[in-house]
């Protein structure tokens, strides 16, 4: 309900703005693009026996439209992001979302941001252990990389010895999950309309994170710290006979952060690193890393194509029972890129995990323009698990081949 009056007052602040003949004027300029996507999954294996209703296939149809203004003589700007999707199977997966709508303005050696944003951290391919400002849109994809829109306050300062950010978040966005016949959500059946907080303000607490970033020649630095509501919900199942279902909890924390990529001709060398500390005790504090490279072939084999090959190894202090999908992991695969005139590219690897050694996982992700407006990209992921105490057993059955075709607009 919170966010249904942030999202009111959004608008009304943007209604408001258009009643002023000068500014709506100025607004009414901008640019509007986006892009319409048609998406088809296919799930390879039958579902679990949990989820004898589940479907073996799912179309979808996503609308993105981006709005952009400056003004002031570019002292001022005016992000908007909208975003839909509807699902033919998962009700859960048809939902609707403010990814940005924020001002920003610019000063000498300052910025200041107000509104719904998003903000990106991190340098590894594997996972972002320390992109926490925005909530994952787990509905969307399961690799992670799909935020929601975060109400915030953003000040950047721009020194000598880097820029120094300061961020006051002061409402939660819950993370999505897919409904009863959705394929990824591992058949459980999750309860979002009660989600469990530890803090008594629940999605209303305000949280902060701050952030240093600097670059020393061929070194990129970026060390954070955040406080507040934990993005990363743990699971509990809810004892009630009656409605079988498993509730989010979102616990407090503490996270102290550092990404680091070190350039060295076609070399890259790439660490993300947290600690993440409670003050509940049926939490402990732990520390979590991935680290690795990337070497890039330039003109392989005598081609116009650049391959560039990705080694990262994944580790969590909690171990095996520690319920992290990446806990002593190593992943290798490669990105080609085709230079040619529609910009092809591939990103693919295998996962394999060290603990549990029958699992594995593979993933492929491609994407081709077919003309100045249409684009095509697929993707697919392969699970393997055996044993019922590793995390990626709930989605062993999960495997799927993705075709999307976009439409851009503008």
């Amino acid at each position: 309900m919170m966010y249904l009056s942030l999202r009111r007052s959004a608008v009304g602040l943007f209604c408001l703005l258009l009643s002023q003949s000068s500014i709506a004027a100025e607004l009414l300029s901008g640019t509007v693009d986006g892009k319409l996507e048609i998406q088809h999954r296919h799930f390879f294996n039958s579902p679990d026996i949990a989820q004898l209703d589940a479907i073996s296939g799912q179309t979808s149809m996503a609308l993105n439209v981006e709005y952009f203004k400056e003004w002031n003589n570019g002292d001022d700007r005016l992000e908007a992001e909208l975003f839909g999707r509807l699902d033919g199977a998962d009700s859960e997966r048809t939902h609707t979302d403010i990814r940005q709508l924020l001002w920003t303005h610019y000063g000498n050696n300052y910025e200041f941001s107000a509104g719904l944003g998003r903000v990106f951290w991190g340098v590894t391919e594997t996972q972002h252990l320390v992109d926490i400002v925005n909530q994952t849109d787990l509905v969307e994809n399961i690799d992670g990389e799909d935020k929601l829109g975060q109400p915030m306050l953003r000040y950047q300062q721009f020194t000598d010895f880097g820029t120094f950010e300061a961020f006051l978040l002061p409402y939660f966005r819950e993370r999505t999950f897919e409904g009863e016949n959705g394929r990824l959500g591992g058949a459980l059946n999750i309860d979002t309309d009660n989600p469990v907080y530890q803090s008594s303000s629940e999605e209303n607490h305000v949280d902060w994170a701050l952030r240093y970033a600097n670059t020393f020649g061929a070194l990129d630095l970026g060390l954070s710290w955040f406080s507040g509501t934990s993005r990363e919900p743990d699971l509990f199942l809810n004892f009630d006979f009656n409605n079988q279902s498993t509730r989010p909890f979102y616990p407090q924390i503490d996270q102290l952060g550092a990404d680091i990529q070190l350039t060295l001709g076609s070399w890259l060398l790439k660490l993300e690193a947290i600690q993440r500390n409670f003050d509940l005790p049926m939490f402990e504090d732990y520390s979590a890393a991935t680290a690795g490279f990337e070497y890039t072939f330039v003109g392989v084999f005598g081609s116009q194509y650049d391959l560039g090959l990705l080694v990262e190894y994944s580790w969590d202090e909690r171990g095996e029972t520690g319920g992290a999908f990446f806990q002593n992991d190593a992943t290798i695969g490669g990105r080609l890129t085709l230079n040619d005139i529609a910009d092809s590219q591939f990103l693919f690897g295998i996962s394999e995990d060290f603990d549990f050694s029958d699992s594995k996982s593979l993933f492929l992700e491609g994407a081709t323009r077919i003309n100045n407006a249409l684009s095509l990209n697929v993707e697919a992921r392969y699970f393997d698990a055996k044993d019922p105490a590793n995390p990626a057993f709930a989605i062993r059955d999960s495997s799927f081949v993705q075709v999307g075709i976009e439409y851009f607009f503008d």
